[in-house]
């Protein structure tokens, strides 16, 4: 993922991800025609308004996020940002009792909860309502970067690319609200289990000639289980991690990262892309299949592992042997 300037703040300094970018929003409604444009399009209305305000409190239907007012000073336009987080009680209902007449109620949410909102928001209206509208974040965003390409102004597609990278960094980390299926205890006995085959690899590749596990244990963290150890010249951690799990695009739970001199990490990296779809950043996405059992995992993390670190000791000596092909 790209960082940027907003998501890096956003991360570090407040915990509200949403109130950073429903403020974004608002902003850039406030600042480019363009933005109000693309508004106005994905809602259908004749003529959006050009002031836009954020948590703008009403006497008892709540403080939606976005609130647009017309010439009048009336709620022409609401904008409900949405993250992870759940529907508040006021939500929709009471938010459409604040819109005037013919008012536009929209929420914007990841790509993965677009559906499952329009149900849970329809579910609470008991009807379909032509007055609310669900989009995705991303495309609201795509949406103004269009309207841009028609007059671009670089200032604006600056502020866009700061705030969709704040967007996927909340679409890959935020946390949803917890289902049944999160609750399964299933989950955590495979969690278990995950960790238990990796003490079966451990006592493995203990018995590898090429391997040297003095004075190296095996390691908790916040991202999973693992344990280090040596085999030929580099230094190598094999661990379950389920932040890699699912941020990465190889979808496996195990990994192999493999360290030598701090000048070598460029080669290592290099070597293994070469070979191994799955490299990134000096580490391996161990891929299982479908329908392997306990031992036929076990196996094939040992037997990838050795392959790995067999394939760049071969690299390795070629270039010593060989210095004038190194670039």
């Amino acid at each position: 993922m790209q960082k940027s300037i907003l998501s890096h703040i956003a991360g570090n300094f407040i915990s509200e991800y949403e109130n950073v970018a429903n403020s974004s929003i608002a902003y850039l409604l406030n600042e480019y025609s363009a933005s109000r444009t693309a508004l106005k399009k994905l809602i259908e209305i004749e003529e959006v308004p050009s002031y836009y305000i954020t948590e703008l409190s009403t006497k008892t239907n709540g403080r939606p996020d976005i609130t647009a007012l017309d010439n009048d000073g009336n709620k022409a336009v609401i904008i409900e940002g949405k993250f992870w987080a759940n529907l508040t009680k006021n939500q929709p209902n009471n938010y459409l009792k604040e819109l005037s007449n013919n008012g536009k109620l929209l929420f914007l949410a990841p790509n993965k909860r677009v559906t499952s909102l329009v149900h849970e928001i329809e579910k609470r209206i008991g009807k379909y309502d032509s007055r609310v509208s669900v989009f995705s974040w991303n495309g609201f965003i795509e949406l103004i970067e269009k309207e841009n390409n028609k007059n671009h102004d670089q200032f604006l597609a600056s502020d866009l690319i700061q705030l969709k990278e704040l967007c996927n960094k909340m679409d890959s980390e935020g946390m949803p609200p917890l289902s049944d299926s999160d609750l399964d205890p299933m989950n955590g006995r495979r969690s278990y289990q995950f960790a238990s085959l990796l003490d079966e690899c451990h006592a493995l590749l203990k018995k590898w000639e090429h391997s040297d596990f003095t004075k190296l244990q095996k390691t908790n963290s916040k991202y999973g289980y693992g344990f280090y150890f040596k085999a030929f010249d580099f230094t190598c951690k094999i661990y379950f991690s389920d932040h890699k799990w699912y941020v990465r695009d190889t979808q496996t739970p195990f990994w192999l990262v493999v360290q030598k001199d701090w000048k070598d990490s460029i080669e290592i990296n290099s070597f293994l892309k070469v070979k191994y779809k799955s490299c990134h950043n000096n580490s391996i996405g161990i891929e299982l299949r479908s329908g392997m059992d306990k031992d036929e995992v076990i196996k094939h993390i040992v037997n990838t592992s050795k392959e790995v670190l067999t394939h760049l000791k071969a690299e390795f000596k070629f270039q010593v042997q060989h210095p004038e092909l190194k670039k």
